[in-house]
């Protein structure tokens, strides 16, 4: 069993609105080709990229991990015709029944019920542990890797597993401060939404610096840009 990232999570934000790049997580288990979290067609032609470079296509995929169907974590799920689609029960109740702004409530559709497969909590498929973290909306689903938990954006950056806070609650937001401890309660490698994986060791968080999050960005006209460091929401 291993993983890699296909397409890294990026920790920024706008005054306009979301980027949205997420950690897009390829893993290889049991002879199957499983996908986490594969992202909104922003980055679908960097994910087609990443999967080309090393000999898959989209046909090739068997499976997609879906932590939750905000559309920056589950829009390009449409990309890959054969793979099931793993989700909640209380996701799709979520998805399809809560006015949150960036849940796609047509996907379960555009997808079909015949290759959607809900999961609970504590149920595993080929090795891989699934763990219901509530609180960023009612059923964001984390996936333990033997040492790894990927937890889509019950943790969605490195300063979160820090405070202990989130950053962003639609559902919970108790539950989603909650959903956090238990998260690095259950493996010592976190991979978190949109920030580096990170090591917890003795309550001590520590990025991994082999993975690179750096963010080009490509200015075609005069503009004026303010970066600021939002450490605290």
């Amino acid at each position: 069993m291993s993983w890699r990232i296909l397409v890294p999570g990026v920790p920024i934000y706008t005054n306009l609105g979301f980027v949205g790049f997420c950690n897009v997580i390829l893993i290889e288990t049991e002879g199957k080709y499983i996908i986490y979290d594969p992202g909104h067609f922003g980055n679908k032609e960097y994910l087609l990229s990443s999967l080309k470079n090393i000999g898959l296509s989209p046909s090739d995929i068997d499976g997609i991990i879906l932590s939750h169907m905000h559309y920056d974590h589950s829009l390009n799920s449409l990309i890959f015709p054969n793979a099931k689609i793993y989700t909640t029960k209380e996701e799709m109740e979520y998805t399809r029944n809560t006015p949150d702004l960036y849940s796609v409530q047509y996907l379960p559709d555009l997808i079909g019920a015949e290759r959607m497969v809900l999961v609970k909590d504590g149920e595993e498929t080929h090795g891989l542990k699934f763990v219901l973290l509530p609180g960023h909306t009612a059923g964001t689903l984390g996936v333990v890797c033997k040492d790894t938990i990927f937890v889509g954006d019950a943790i969605k950056y490195v300063i979160d597993a820090r405070r202990k806070q989130t950053s962003f609650a639609y559902h919970n937001l108790d539950e989603a401060n909650k959903s956090i401890v238990k998260a690095m309660q259950l493996a010592r490698i976190i991979v978190p939404g949109h920030d580096v994986p990170f090591k917890v060791e003795y309550d001590r968080i520590e990025p991994i610096l082999d993975y690179s999050n750096s963010f080009i960005v490509y200015i075609k006209n005069d503009i004026k840009i303010t970066i600021k460091r939002d450490e605290i929401r």
